[in-house]
Parts: structure tokens; sequence; C-alpha cells
């Protein structure tokens, strides 16, 4: 059943995008298509970024509510990819605007598996070859290379293009440390995430792989006290909670480690608990 409705709420969302296009598509005298007016390709921009973005949802506990949270995911990220597809096949888009279009479309094709991820980094390629100063291109291409085939090497090159292109960027160094401590080379990972937290102190995800790297190389005290900074910006993240207690409980504090396991059970059964009627 939930596949047959998940099926039908693509059916939809693409039919209508197309059913759009063809309004805008009709054949003028000549043969030649009408080109898409300036508003329905803005449509189909916003559409197709926001197939990318985080939900703000939270996953309920009833389960009705939970299919219905996931059919909604499914139709918004089909609803996107044929938005994107059609900015990128219908020819209304050059340049840098193509370029943006074909990461976004990345984007959402990067977490599949075969063919899927194979069209994703060649989207990622396309649009590097459009742009080729572009830094968040090689760092989509690099992150992906990290998440979704953990091939390191690759992810690393691509990071330290993009970190060459704009050196700005602290999520880029995260990413790239992230991938050095992978390779066993926790000092270059903490060189770059000592140059993010500069750049981004408020950046939660800097001090969470900080103090994962400093646990790693058996320096408790300084993974205690990123783990304790990554609590305090976003105190809501039960995997601070988690990593802290282990921390804690390997520097002998078991106390603080028994508080932290607290902490997780009661963020734990907030999301869990049932919406109140």
């Amino acid at each position: 059943m939930l596949a047959r409705c998940v099926l039908s709420l693509s059916a939809l969302a693409v039919l209508g995008l197309a059913s759009a296009m063809m309004m805008t598509g009709q054949a003028v005298a000549d043969g030649g298509p009408v080109a898409p007016s300036a508003s329905l390709v803005e449509e189909l921009r916003r559409t197709c970024r926001s197939g990318s973005e985080p939900s703000l949802a939270m996953p309920s506990a009833d389960a009705q509510a939970l299919i219905a949270q996931a059919r909604e995911l499914i139709a918004r990220h089909d609803r996107a990819l044929a938005a994107c597809n059609q900015l990128i096949d219908g020819g209304s888009l050059s340049g840098g605007e193509l370029a943006t279009a074909l990461l976004d479309r990345g984007d959402l094709l990067a977490s599949g598996t075969g063919d899927a991820y194979a069209r994703a980094v060649a989207d990622y390629d396309r649009a590097i070859a459009l742009a080729p100063p572009l830094a968040i291109a090689f760092a989509k291409r690099g992150k992906a290379h990290l998440l979704y085939m953990r091939d390191l090497r690759r992810a690393l090159r691509d990071l330290d293009t993009a970190i060459r292109l704009d050196p700005s960027q602290a999520d880029f160094l995260v990413t790239r440390a992230s991938i050095q401590a992978s390779l066993g080379e926790p000092n270059k990972a903490l060189t770059d995430l000592d140059r993010a937290i500069a750049l981004a102190p408020a950046l939660e995800n800097a001090w969470t792989v900080r103090g994962l790297t400093h646990f790693n190389k058996g320096d408790t005290a300084r993974a205690i006290a990123d783990f304790g900074e990554a609590i305090r910006l976003a105190p809501d993240v039960d995997e601070n909670y988690r990593f802290r207690a282990v921390a804690r409980r390997a520097a002998g504090d078991q106390d603080g480690a028994r508080a932290d396991e607290a902490k997780l059970g009661e963020l734990s059964s907030r999301k869990t608990a049932p919406p109140s009627r």
C-alpha cells in the first residue's frame, strides 16, 4: 500500500511539472517551441533547490504520521528531481545558472547507488567543467565520494581543490578533516579543525569532529571540552551527549557519564513521545 501511494505521489509530481512545461512549449507557427516563461523557470529553480533542503519536521512516534512524513519527503524529492531535470534538459539555462541546477540535481542523486550515484558524479563533473573555479562543486563532489562511496583519496583531492579555491569556508575544512582523520592523519585533521573553528566558532559540527579526533588520539580532556562546547551550541543534538559520556567514562568520570546518558535518554524520550491531543 505504501509503495502504491508513493508511486502515485511521484507520478503526480512529475505529471504536474510536465503539464506546466507542455503549456509553455506548444509549437508556434514555424514548428519551434515557445521558451518557458521567466516566472516558470524561477518556479522550477525553487522546486529544484527545495529537494536538497533539510526537513525541519521531527520524526513522529505515531506510525500513521511517520508514514505521512515519509510520503511527503519522497514526494518532495521527486518534485525537485523533475524540476531539476526540466531545467537542465529543457535548454533554458546556461553557464553559472546551469551549473547551479546541476549541483542541485547531483545532491538529489548522490545518496543513491549504482546508476543514480554515477549520474550525480556526472552532474558534478559537468558543473565543474562549466565553472572551473567553483569551489562548492569540488566540495560537493568530494563529500559525495566520502559519504556514499568511501573513496577517501578522491574525496581528499576534491576537498584540497575546494579549499585552495575558497579557504574561507569552514565546512570545507571540517569535511577535509574528517577524511584526514579516517586516513590516519589526526594532526592534519586537527590543524583544519582549528582553522574551521577560528573561521566559524558557532559551527557545532566542527567542535564535534575535533572532539572525536582528540578522543581517538587518547586526549580525553580536550575531547570532553570540545563535546561540551558542541552541546552548548546545540543542546538538543543527542550524539554529543553520547560522545561525551564515552569520553567521560574513559577519563574515569562515572558520575558525569551517567548524567550525559540520562540527558541522552531524556532527549530520546522527547523525540519518541506521542503527540499531545
